[in-house]
């Protein structure tokens, strides 16, 4: 049953690295990604046993504790760098100019962690649900306020 675990483990750290040390990648500074990952990691094998459903949503969930953890305990932003109105460097300020970085500025922290949870990582809203541990109904309820946000505030800009 070990072995069949530990395979079973090996299998889902092999089809979801990549895609959460993205994520990771997305909401930290580069420096601190190795080590939230395999604290990701260390935290989903001590929690195995709590998996319900496909191990991806479940493990941005764990990663998005993760990612507040390290931030606060650095006492920095929770907001990622390209999403602050301050970005410090060229690179950093070159993204924040674009229109779709200025759009997710301009939503509450549920509504953008809902967006990039479907739009971003290419979860459905029942998994977006899962990683973000809501329900579905929060979820889909996030992503309309934040499409009709966006909507009055774009009407508001060209009127």
């Amino acid at each position: 049953m070990a072995r069949q675990q530990s395979d079973w483990f090996e299998d889902a750290y092999q089809q979801t690295r990549q895609h959460v040390w993205r994520y990771l990648l997305r909401r930290l500074p580069r420096a601190e990604v190795e080590d939230a990952l395999a604290d990701v990691y260390v935290r989903a094998w001590n929690s195995r046993r709590s998996l319900r459903g496909e191990p991806l949503p479940w493990l941005y969930g764990i990663a998005r504790h993760v990612v507040a953890a390290t931030l606060a305990e650095a006492g920095k932003p929770q907001d990622p760098p390209w999403i602050r109105a301050d970005a410090s460097s060229a690179e950093e300020e070159a993204t924040v100019r674009s229109e779709a970085l200025r759009a997710l500025r301009r939503l509450n922290p549920k509504e953008r962690e809902a967006v990039l949870l479907i739009a971003w990582e290419g979860l459905t809203p029942r998994q977006a649900a899962r990683a973000a541990g809501c329900t579905t109904a929060a979820i889909t309820l996030r992503l309309h306020r934040a499409r009709r946000r966006l909507e009055r505030e774009d009407e508001h800009e060209h009127s």
